[in-house]
């Protein structure tokens, strides 16, 4: 599988132990610290040779890439990966979807209708019973739950781990970050409850030109990320 771009030569290769190569001009492709980038399987190995074709042609729009999400995976999850699962552990207690509107009543009701039953599925499927509120206080969600998170976490690859870490980010939800890498939800959906508030303001008063542009990076973004984790 050879790809030329302005006499740049892409290609994937099959290394060792079934595992994946990216070669760029007949070099093996290596993480920012020099490691060797080992792909565990062709389809993911297909979507970093297409981000790197993409980042031959033009520079790139959105926030987060399949290289960057492979580059943390080897670089620092690899090295460490109990610092990055206790980051997505203790922002549980900060996850968007817990906390609600507290004088917005018609964002509360839409917020209600759509996060509710997310809160459902973590108990339903993960046996995690979150506390959710519309105060203005911060949450601590029980330690038995932040326990829960974290044996679920610990199950991950270096790969799948550096996925849902990056989306969780994006989303500022976990829950919802589950949700989508457990096909609870549609990629579409995720994107929709984790800007549900800037949605909303944008139903009532109208989007500008960078909002817009901002959202639908996001939205591409949250899509790509899926992908990636689905291919692992």
């Amino acid at each position: 599988m050879d790809h030329l771009i302005k006499n740049i030569k892409i290609n994937i290769v099959q290394g060792e132990k079934d595992k994946y190569l990216i070669n760029i001009n007949n070099k093996s492709v290596k993480t920012p610290d020099g490691n060797l980038i080992e792909l565990p399987s062709i389809k993911l190995a297909k979507i970093l040779l297409q981000d790197y074709e993409s980042s031959f042609k033009a520079k790139p729009l959105n926030i987060v890439s399949p290289i960057k999400i492979t580059n943390t995976a080897i670089d620092k999850i690899k090295l460490n990966n109990i610092f990055y699962i206790n980051e997505i552990v203790d922002h549980l207690n900060n996850d968007m979807i817990c906390y609600f509107a507290n004088s917005q009543l018609e964002l509360l009701d839409i917020q209600k209708k759509e996060w509710l039953p997310l809160i459902n599925y973590m108990k339903s499927s993960y046996n995690i019973e979150l506390i959710y509120t519309s105060k203005l206080f911060s949450i601590n969600q029980k330690p038995d739950s932040l326990f829960k998170l974290k044996n679920i976490l610990n199950e991950l690859n270096i790969f799948k781990l550096s996925a849902i870490y990056t989306l969780s980010q994006i989303t500022k939800s976990i829950i919802i970050s589950l949700a989508l890498v457990n096909n609870k939800i549609s990629a579409k959906k995720a994107f929709e409850y984790s800007n549900l508030e800037e949605l909303y303001q944008i139903s009532k008063w109208g989007k500008d030109d960078e909002a817009f542009n901002r959202l639908n990076a996001i939205k591409v973004d949250i899509r790509n990320i899926k992908k990636y984790y689905d291919s692992v």
